[in-house]
């Protein structure tokens, strides 16, 4: 994973104040991650992180367009993506009792790896299924599942 080392922020070397970053998620990017779901990419990501004293406030964007698999005819498809997310990063270890969703960092590493989280995010933007606009799908495999459909006539039983 080291081609993904661009997506790494050292938040021991930032001091207060306001960040950006703009990334980009190509192809490269989704297939130097161990996932099946997203064959490759075009995605603008931007990055804005607010650095305190109490933390870091990491603001999450973005757009753009993906490749996946159509669940109904498993050619690959592309499906725009559009999604932001706002986490809290700290500096420590999480207490045993910490039910808040924040992020931490191991204080002597101090590097947060935002290429997981940009994936999630991208991911998640996702509709649950994905499928070519009618007519778009692969006519070999649209013939297969009209050969395979399944139709049932109504018995006159059925209708009293």
């Amino acid at each position: 994973m080291a081609e993904l080392d661009g997506y790494r922020i050292n938040l021991n070397a930032l001091h207060d104040g306001e960040y950006h970053w703009e990334l980009h998620l190509d192809n490269a990017f989704f297939q130097g991650l161990e996932q099946e779901e997203i064959q490759g990419g075009d995605i603008a990501a931007a990055v804005n992180l607010t650095a305190r004293s109490s933390g870091f406030v990491v603001r999450l964007n973005v757009q753009g367009e993906v490749v996946v698999t159509c669940d109904r005819c498993l050619d690959p498809m592309h499906q725009s993506v559009s999604g932001e997310e706002t986490l809290l990063v700290k500096l420590g270890n999480p207490a045993e009792d910490a039910e808040d969703e924040t992020i931490y960092v191991e204080p002597a590493d101090g590097w947060l790896d935002l290429s997981w989280l940009l994936y999630e995010l991208t991911e998640l933007s996702l509709p649950i299924v994905h499928s070519h606009q009618p007519g778009e799908c692969n006519p070999q495999m649209e013939e297969l599942l009209r050969s395979h459909l399944c139709t049932t006539v109504d018995s006159p039983e059925d209708n009293n």
